[in-house]
């Protein structure tokens, strides 16, 4: 079950490991409304962007949802178009890509963050999961029907991730073992927060895997937020 805790502010979470740098280089705009933004991959200050994908700068895509190096380890995860998980010691890559084959079509699940644990690596898309073993580089694919949109998703324990959807109060567990759905509830007591509008993922900690999360509560239009650490 869900623990969460109200706070007043927002905690710094900082990242340990300086190794990785994605240098912005410019924007393009081929379509209206469509922003493609491309960047360098420096690596200890190294411009490697050509030597690692033959092009002198790669389109990514950066908020703060995805972290891009592990706090402790020699890993990136590069948000490229092949969404990559890179070993910075040997350069080694590993495509994370999630297809979705429906109705005749093919297509690529929208990246929403990257989070690293200290042997796992975990990619959150809008409908699906990896989880990856950094000590093997073996992963878990894990994919949801079409009706689940997911805000963040974390582990609980080395069986079972918590997902929290977007723009709902619903979170719902995944069992790695069982590999099913096995829990599915209100994240608050919607009577105590009426009007909620969507719960959004504002950070989470290496160390203790605590995640806190923003809670807008929409009426007349106008917004209202309470911050929750979430275990």
């Amino acid at each position: 079950m869900i623990q969460i805790k109200q706070i007043e502010h927002l905690s710094l979470f900082k990242t340990i490991n300086k190794k990785i740098e994605l240098k912005y280089m410019g924007w393009e705009e081929p379509n209206r409304g469509q922003e493609l933004v491309f960047y360098s991959l420096l690596i200890d200050g190294i411009d490697k962007t050509e030597e690692l994908f033959s092009t002198k700068t790669i389109q990514c895509l950066l908020n703060e949802k995805i972290e891009i190096e592990h706090p402790t380890k020699n890993f990136a995860f590069i948000p490229c178009s092949d969404f990559y998980l890179m070993n910075t010691l040997d350069y080694t890559k590993k495509s994370l890509k999630v297809y979705f084959r429906e109705n005749g079509n093919t297509t690529i699940d929208k990246l929403v963050g990257s989070f690293f644990y200290p042997e796992k690596h975990l990619l959150i898309n809008k409908r699906s999961l990896i989880l990856t073993d950094l000590l093997t580089l073996e992963n878990k694919k894990i994919k949801f029907e079409n009706d689940i949109d997911i805000e963040w998703a974390y582990l609980i324990n080395s069986t079972q991730i918590q997902i929290i959807q977007a723009f709902s109060n619903v979170y719902f567990t995944y069992d790695l073992n069982e590999k099913k759905v096995t829990d599915k509830k209100s994240i608050v007591d919607e009577l105590l927060y009426p009007n909620i509008f969507r719960w959004i993922y504002r950070g989470q900690d290496y160390n203790t895997n605590q995640v806190e999360m923003e809670l807008l509560q929409k009426t007349n239009n106008e917004f209202t937020s309470t911050y929750f650490k979430i275990n």
